[in-house]
């Protein structure tokens, strides 16, 4: 990855400053694009990160009101995604999805020129990559782009564009590269790149071209795929959601979250060459990775298996498997469905709490269920006659009419609770000695006053 990201070095007054987001899980595989396929579901799966406030339609102002972000910090609230890759079995034909993460760089790489490097302007948006595309053109920079690096045994990698046709023991990294020039007015356009425009002398780094004169802050992804967790049967092991088995379609799209001032202030003032967050002052002050991996998507889904809890029969949409002689089964296009399921009527969340003192907060009542989330927390507890109820470890539930034990009914910072829900992923369910509190009726307020009564 580093001979790929530094290999633009022949250029005049190249800074090698660069911070990046590693590891950053997952927030959503569905079928949503929302800058492609605005409003609609869209026509393959994609693997997102980012923004909690994902959606079918990008605005943002609302973007930036998001609960949190999968990125370690929380005031990048952007999108990044690209298409999911999934494994197909050898034997039954069926795709699992594979589990992956994302490496996301920003990077500056001015020309000879030295051209100032700017933040990305609030409501940006842009595709890097073609899905439509099955071959490779060695002199554009937009083929250039895309590659991918196949992680060997000896600890080595082999880096080609198409994907690789041999097994990948160490995992697979598909790369992209965005281009980083603008034409300075137009924040998207109908294809949704002619607005933006790979530097003049390589597609990584280098002076802008006058019809794109705005350099921004280059962007480069990493998708980390496990590959190595499923065997290898030769080519067309590993297929896109979008049908392609060659990796010449490989594509992602990103929208714009920052506060264009902060983003610019790490720009300005990030010197370290390391790609440590730590190291760039702005950003630093605002590294939070326990709200990162407490962060869950708020929005909508395909109401349709995507191969992430189960492997599936065929690619959601139209994707048939690239050379295959498949045809498309005929389906209806699937509902958009809320990742959360409401609380029963009369019931609210009251947000992350800590058990009590000398025992449990809520002890009149307790179950245990696979299939936890609060709305099946709070409707145990209704059906009982309790008024308040909390969920912790995931997959517990604890039922009273008052806070005991010590318990004040504070609420504490909302990545406390962190515990994703046994019964639901998109929703937390209370963490090490801390529920997620909800109550009927108002009915926290009276149990506070009750707790201090009895003590």
């Amino acid at each position: 990855m580093f001979a790929r990201i530094l290999t633009f070095v022949t250029l005049a007054a190249v800074a090698n400053a660069y911070w990046t987001f590693g590891g950053t899980p997952i927030l959503v595989q569905t079928r949503l694009d929302s800058i492609v396929s605005p409003g609609v579901v869209s026509s393959h799966v994609h693997a997102v990160v980012g923004a909690s406030g994902f959606g079918p339609n990008y605005d943002p102002d609302q973007l930036m009101q998001s609960k949190c972000t999968t990125l370690s910090v929380q005031k990048d609230l952007s999108n990044y995604w690209a298409p999911q890759l999934y494994h197909r079995d050898q034997n039954t034909g069926q795709f699992t999805a594979i589990p992956s993460v994302f490496n996301i760089y920003y990077l500056p790489r001015p020309g000879p020129k030295n051209e100032p490097i700017k933040a990305f302007p609030k409501g940006l948006r842009m595709l890097a990559g073609d899905t439509f595309r099955r071959t490779y053109n060695a002199s554009s920079f937009e083929d250039q782009a895309i590659d991918f690096v196949c992680l060997t045994p000896n600890g080595g990698s082999d880096e080609a564009p198409p994907l690789p046709t041999q097994e990948c023991v160490g995992g697979l990294r598909a790369q992209i590269f965005f281009p980083s020039c603008w034409d300075g007015v137009n924040l998207d356009s109908a294809d949704h790149k002619s607005h933006m425009a790979y530097p003049i002398q390589a597609y990584n780094g280098g002076d802008c071209p006058d019809t794109h004169p705005v350099h921004l802050i280059s962007l480069f992804y990493e998708m980390e795929v496990a590959v190595q967790q499923f065997d290898w049967h030769g080519p067309g092991t590993w297929v896109f959601a979008n049908g392609d088995t060659t990796g010449y379609g490989l594509h992602a799209d990103f929208q714009n979250g920052w506060d264009v001032d902060l983003l610019q202030a790490a720009i300005d003032q990030c010197s370290g060459e390391s790609g440590d967050l730590l190291a760039c002052p702005p950003l630093a002050a605002l590294y939070d990775p326990q709200a990162a991996a407490a962060c869950v998507y708020e929005g909508v889904v395909a109401d349709e298996p995507t191969g992430v809890d189960a492997p599936i029969t065929d690619l959601p949409g139209c994707n048939p498997v690239y050379n295959s002689g498949q045809t498309c089964p005929s389906k209806p296009t699937p509902a958009l469905v809320p990742v959360q399921t409401p609380l029963p009527a009369g019931w609210t969340e009251v947000g992350c709490i800590a058990e009590g003192t000398s025992g449990r907060a809520l002890a009149a009542l307790s179950t245990t269920a696979p299939n936890m989330s609060k709305d099946v927390c709070a409707s145990f507890c209704a059906s009982n006659g309790y008024t308040l109820a909390g969920a912790e470890f995931g997959d517990e539930c604890y039922c009273d009419n008052a806070l005991r034990n010590g318990a004040t009914g504070a609420v504490l910072e909302w990545d406390q609770c962190s515990n994703r829900c046994a019964g639901n992923a998109f929703e937390n369910c209370g963490g090490s000695s801390k529920l997620t509190l909800m109550s009927h009726g108002g009915n926290v307020a009276r149990a506070v006053r009750f707790a201090k009564d009895a003590a």
